[in-house]
């Protein structure tokens, strides 16, 4: 498991928990809004000095046995990690919570973690409508896979999430209802705004959305999803 990083406590990205959160190194995508390039380009990833040793994570998790309820394994894109299914037994078998952040590019292991008890929350990102996808996402997207991903986490018996980053000169109210609609009737969506910052591409044009135009995005998607969240 290639742990570029460690966020030892957080209270916000594990739903009513508190965790730590580990980042791993590498992705198949290049969307142009993210923040954490240096997790996902190659000649970043090879800059990084050390990575974290799984024993020196575990470590770390057997002092805080009292302390937290759950780990949040994130990226990058941790599907792509060889060992992921043996690194989340072994934290289950510490009697911790495991929460995959993911793109959704795999549904086979998806399904996977969640037949072998592996996982017990998947948070997974609808980054925009299918058709205009690869425009934001910079690679090419298996539609099938896709909508195969977000049928196996709603199917799958366990808490989940959807979530979207919603980017000015991307989203608009008028392309929105096609994004709602590839997950209607999920348990749970939430909104997040767009922050700039330090973009994987540097000439990124997006912008954020004032509260009162996310509250119109969070209305429309009601419609299809009823418990649906702004997340600040």
């Amino acid at each position: 498991m290639l742990i570029s990083g460690i966020q030892k406590t957080t209270l916000l990205d594990y739903p009513g928990k508190v965790a730590c959160i580990i980042f791993t190194a590498g992705c198949n995508l290049r969307c142009q809004y993210c923040h954490n390039s240096e997790f996902v380009l190659p000649e970043k990833i090879k800059n990084i000095p050390d990575f974290i040793p799984e024993e020196v994570f575990f470590n770390f998790l057997r002092t805080k046995i009292w302390l937290l309820d759950g780990v949040v394994i994130c990226g990058g894109e941790p599907t792509l990690q060889k060992n992921l299914f043996e690194f989340c037994q072994k934290i289950k078998d510490m009697w911790f919570l495991v929460k995959l952040d993911t793109n959704g590019h795999d549904p086979e292991i998806l399904q996977k973690l969640i037949s072998q008890k592996c996982v017990d929350y998947i948070a997974m990102d609808i980054k925009w409508d299918f058709e205009n996808l690869e425009d934001l996402l910079g690679v090419k997207y298996q539609k099938e896979k896709y909508f195969q991903s977000i049928k196996v986490i709603q199917n799958s018996g366990i808490e989940y999430e959807f979530r979207t980053t919603l980017i000015k000169n991307y989203h608009s109210l008028e392309n929105f209802s096609h994004v709602v609609e590839q997950i209607s009737g999920a348990k749970k969506y939430f909104l997040q705004n767009y922050r700039s910052g330090n973009t994987l591409n540097p000439d990124f044009t997006g912008k954020s959305f004032s509260s009162q135009e996310l509250l119109a995005f969070k209305n429309l998607a009601l419609q299809y999803i009823p418990n649906t969240l702004i997340r600040l």
